[in-house]
């Protein structure tokens, strides 16, 4: 029997006691109740898990059990676990969600880790803590694992019992719950999407106050805008030569905490400071591994495929938008000029339309 205490962020977080566990056997299943999944959340669990319990492995069983409620479980994640091997996720009581415009009923708000190896190895792991990046390493949160063989005579009968029951609670639960296909997705997509709801997204524990201390800083409001749109473009003006005098440049200057929407935290880095690594892919091309960084001007600065090699023949007097597909992957479009009235638009209809200090437009939706 193995029991592991979460007191996070001060003694163990959620994520490391995922690893713990994930590296402690070769589990063949993972199921996963949470109230809501974020796609930051979805990105530091696949971390947490990593070579141990990979979710690329077809081999390894994934089930995922959330919900609707409140329009907080971004589609996106739900869109990437659709796509993993031997993955399936289901909803529960979508239609009464549905019909209410996010609003539960009962609500449906566990947190619970449950992995498995043939009849007998099991471990359960039930915290305070979301699929979502606070809840799994950045909050405050409390929790506790515990793990069983059942062919020990030597693991305590009252750890099974619990076990089990932890068991027997999720099935219950995913045998009530709806099957999520393309057609509910798509049903929930549209009202999540929906502008009214984008103009004013609820609020995840990945949504903070901005620590941007500069009178031009992001409102809080605005940065839930650009953690929950799907869409983000900006005109990147004249792009800085960083590649040499003669050599069109790749790096676009965008405001300080446009890194929110690429999936990263709203928090305060010294200038020159590396944020983290998107995938791009552009134009439908194959997705590369490119640096977001805090330059030393005080902006996020976005380094692009290269121009004539893998890229456009130049980002200059363009209009970049990018399309998040998955947690941290973005298809990327570089549009002509003409087309940012269509792009300020649709900003606008979820006050999502900003200028920087030097003019240059962008805007999420």
């Amino acid at each position: 029997m193995t029991i592991l205490s979460i007191g996070q962020p001060t003694h163990a977080t959620t994520k490391q006691a995922i690893t713990q566990i994930a590296g402690s056997d070769q589990f063949e299943a993972m199921d996963v109740a949470a109230a809501y999944i974020t796609s930051s959340g979805l990105f530091d669990l696949r971390e947490a898990l990593n070579e141990p319990f990979n979710l690329s492995d077809e081999a390894r069983q994934k089930r995922w059990l959330t919900s609707f409620d409140y329009l907080r479980t971004e589609p996106v994640a739900l869109e990437s676990l659709l796509a993993l091997p031997n993955s399936s996720v289901r909803i529960h009581v979508p239609e009464v969600v549905l019909a209410n415009k996010g609003m539960p009923k009962t609500p449906f708000h566990p947190k619970a880790f449950l992995f498995r190896r043939g009849e007998d190895v099991e471990f359960c792991l039930a915290g305070s803590g979301n699929l979502s990046r606070s809840g799994l390493s950045k909050g405050v949160e409390a929790g506790l694992a515990v793990g069983v063989d059942r062919s020990d005579a030597a693991t305590s009968p009252q750890a099974i019992a619990a076990v089990n029951a932890s068991r027997e609670w999720f099935e219950h639960f995913w045998n009530a719950s709806s099957q999520l296909n393309g057609a509910l997705l798509s049903r929930y997509t549209n009202l999540y999407e929906a502008a009214e709801n984008l103009r004013n997204p609820p609020a995840t524990e990945d949504d903070t106050a901005n620590s941007d201390p500069s009178r031009e800083a992001i409102s809080a409001e605005d940065l839930k805008k650009l953690r929950a749109c799907r869409n983000f473009w900006i005109d990147a003006g004249n792009v800085t030569k960083n590649r040499g005098k003669f050599l069109p440049g790749n790096q676009v200057m965008m405001k300080r905490m446009s890194r929110v929407f690429f999936g990263f935290e709203a928090r305060n880095l010294p200038k020159d400071s590396p944020v983290g690594v998107v995938e791009l892919s552009y134009d439908g091309g194959a997705f590369g591994d490119y640096s977001l960084t805090f330059s030393n001007n005080g902006m996020d600065k976005l380094t692009l495929p290269v121009p004539g090699n893998g890229g456009p023949a130049s980002y200059d007097n363009k209009i970049l938008h990018f399309r998040a597909v998955a947690p941290r992957r973005f298809e990327l479009r570089v549009l002509p000029k003409g087309q940012i009235g269509q792009l300020r638009n649709r900003s606008k209809s979820v006050e999502g339309a900003f200028k920087l200090k030097g003019g240059r437009e962008w805007g999420v939706s």
